[in-house]
């Protein structure tokens, strides 16, 4: 993969942050980390690739902030996981248009394989 893509990670626990964030790293990409969905919208999300995201957030979930994207008009790629994955939330998520819903732990090689068929 382009070291030139940069992958927005949101997640509100900065452990599971810093494990994405190295593992896009040692795959050639560029990480830019976001503790909160919020965050990431004061951002235009101008140069992201993709944007890997945690369902279960304080203040604005990963279902919230795929709704708020898809407002604005970012066609940004969107990669869900989550902790408690529910047959609802899946299907809310793949029905807006995200590229994948992993359940965490997320396996290193099927988020990779995810963000790579969202770029590709």
């Amino acid at each position: 993969m382009s070291a030139s893509l940069v992958i927005g990670i949101v997640d509100d626990d900065p452990g599971v942050r810093g494990s994405i964030e190295s593992l896009v790293r040692s795959a050639g990409m560029i990480p830019h980390c976001f503790s909160s969905a919020g965050e990431l919208l004061t951002t235009d999300g101008a140069g992201l690739a993709c944007v890997v995201t945690d369902l279960h957030m304080p203040e604005m979930s990963g279902l919230a902030l795929q709704a708020e994207m898809l407002r604005r008009g970012w066609t940004i790629p969107l990669i869900l996981m989550t902790a408690f994955p529910t047959d609802a939330a899946r299907e809310q998520a793949m029905r807006a248009g995200a590229r994948a819903f992993l359940t965490k732990p997320v396996d290193p090689d099927a988020l990779l394989d995810a963000i790579e068929a969202g770029i590709g």
